[in-house]
């Protein structure tokens, strides 16, 4: 099949999802569908037939027709086409040089940073070609086009102010392209230091790791987190942290981070057993109960933990007065150890929602908590002793009554 034939289904999947050129929320999974399926069915024949030049041709000018087409995408569509292009580009790259030489990828896809689709859009083509292009004159070629970018906006910036974003963003890829070229660090250093701002710190530290300048890489992760320590984001240089620290061998400065980690995410158990089995038996002992005395006014947030301990006296304490989240999730065990405990946990929770109920949405959650009830022994008397009192307490709320009416 010629390529003119390609675009034409792509335009048929446009005009079949799209009502007077826009797609709404209705229609924009299936244009995301149908375009995606095009694609992935003419990369199989085109590479199948080694016309990759067809193919990335064909990619490209979809991308734009994606991009100009007006749609309600609020579901991720553009996400989801992006990756698919993404994709293909990579298959392009790694299979397709006999037939289309990076040289002319990369030509190609620097012509679509002229402002012919969206910036996110944009985004995703700077993405793949700074990922991809690494010989000497394709980074000088990169380099040259970015210093262009910067100079456009620079001049631009005086009666469009928030092109100072977009600097931003187009410096970092600029830093990325020198440390891809290898160059002097501290031209690297003097460039990212020119503003205070924490993705310049961020990429710098990456760069200084790179470039196996440990020692600096570490006091920048350590000053981000200083300055944010927030997990979110302090996860990242803490991650970094570690790997520096196990490169270097420096197994107490590695585990200090993977404390810090487990401390932060007490729901996630991989950074829990990692820390645990840094001890023996007798060890761990000492060590949990210093655990639980650190979060004794807390103990709530390490209901994992205290799981994996067998400590569900303590989650059941967690659970009450009417914690119904913690009985939905340990409520397997806790009901076998304290089945009265529980159920009150749950009818204190059912309480409280009815008290709050304020539309059917409420009402039927009030039903779901009273169903979970009426599942354990002894439960169906009591949801059914609860159900009474709200018809009794909220005559008035003619839906709620209609929602218990089962029990």
């Amino acid at each position: 099949m010629k390529l003119q034939e390609y675009k034409k289904l792509m335009t048929v999947a446009f005009v079949n999802n799209t009502r007077h050129r826009f797609a709404d929320w209705r229609d924009c999974g299936g244009l995301c569908m149908d375009v995606t399926e095009g694609l992935e069915g003419a990369k199989e024949a085109l590479c199948s037939e080694n016309r990759y030049a067809d193919l990335f041709s064909l990619c490209n000018w979809t991308y734009e027709k994606w991009g100009n087409t007006d749609k309600d995408d609020s579901n991720g569509e553009t996400q989801e086409f992006c990756a698919c292009v993404y994709d293909i580009w990579e298959s392009i790259y790694l299979d397709g040089e006999a037939y289309l030489s990076h040289d002319k990828m990369l030509e190609t896809l620097l012509e679509l940073l002229d402002g012919r689709v969206i910036d996110y859009m944009e985004d995703e083509i700077y993405d793949f070609i700074l990922k991809h292009f690494k010989s000497d004159d394709q980074l000088t070629r990169k380099e040259e086009f970015l210093l262009g970018v910067m100079d456009e906006i620079k001049r631009e910036m005086p009666e469009r102010e928030v092109l100072q974003y977009s600097l931003y963003v187009k410096e970092d890829y600029y830093a990325r392209v020198l440390a891809d070229q290898r160059r002097p660090i501290q031209e690297i250093r003097d460039f990212l230091n020119t503003r205070d701002r924490y993705t310049n710190k961020e990429l710098l530290a990456q760069i200084e790791k790179e470039y196996g300048n440990y020692e600096e890489a570490i006091a920048l992760y350590k000053s981000q987190i200083e300055g944010r320590p927030d997990s979110y984001w302090s996860d990242a240089p803490r991650k970094a942290l570690m790997e520096i620290y196990m490169l270097q061998g420096d197994i107490e400065a590695y585990n200090g981070e993977l404390y810090n980690m487990m401390c932060a995410h007490t729901g996630d158990d991989r950074y829990y057993l990692e820390y645990k089995a840094l001890f023996t038996e007798e060890e761990w002992k000492e060590e949990w109960d210093r655990l639980l005395d650190h979060f004794k006014d807390r103990l709530s947030a390490i209901n994992l933990w205290l799981s994996i301990e067998g400590r569900y006296d303590i989650i059941m304490d967690n659970a009450e007065p009417d914690n119904e989240y913690v009985i939905d999730t340990y409520g397997k065990k806790l009901f076998k150890l304290y089945p009265d405990r529980c159920l009150r946990v749950l009818a204190s929770a059912a309480d409280r929602q009815a008290q709050s109920s304020k539309n059917r949405r409420d009402y039927k959650y009030i039903a779901k908590t009273l169903k979970k009830i009426s599942s354990h022994p002894g439960g169906k008397e009591l949801a059914t002793e609860l159900a009474v009192k709200y018809r009794a307490e909220y005559p008035r709320r003619t839906a709620m009554i209609d929602e218990l009416k089962i029990f």
